[in-house]
């Protein structure tokens, strides 16, 4: 069991070194796509295609392709991720508040249970305006 785990220790660097670019064959057309360039910019747009050299995204202005040696990193949104912040955030602004409501009132039950759902109800609405990305192609590290 020992070896199995030290086998498995040793391979996950080897694979963080791996060139996902592949993975950019599943971006859905029109999918909102992150483009981090070498350069520092971070470009938005609809994923357009890609290749095994470069990425197409429609910006405002129109399409805009770049090499695969320009890019730093490309993400994805990913919808499903807002149900997920909305719970983190509900929860965070409830116990935040209620926590602090419960102090300055000194355990009064009605005006911390009223905080508590004021700002789980505000937490959900901030949760839920972040949707997530996914990054699914890093350049390797020089």
């Amino acid at each position: 069991m020992r070896i199995l785990s030290l086998l498995l220790l040793a391979t996950v660097p080897l694979l963080a070194q791996t060139d996902n670019w592949i993975l950019l064959r599943g971006i859905y057309p029109g999918q909102d796509t992150h483009v981090h360039t070498l350069d520092g910019r971070l470009l938005t747009g609809g994923f357009i295609s890609t290749t095994d050299d470069n990425i197409v995204i429609r910006q405002r202005m129109g399409d805009e392709t770049f090499t695969k040696s320009q890019i730093r990193k490309v993400s994805v949104r990913k919808l499903s991720k807002r149900g997920r912040n909305s719970l983190v955030g509900a929860g965070i602004g409830a116990l935040a508040m209620g926590g602090l409501a419960a102090a300055v009132t000194k355990g009064d039950g009605t005006v911390t249970a009223a905080a508590a759902l004021a700002y789980g109800i505000i937490g959900a609405g901030i949760g839920a305006l972040f949707a997530g990305y996914d990054t699914l192609y890093r350049a390797p590290r020089k």
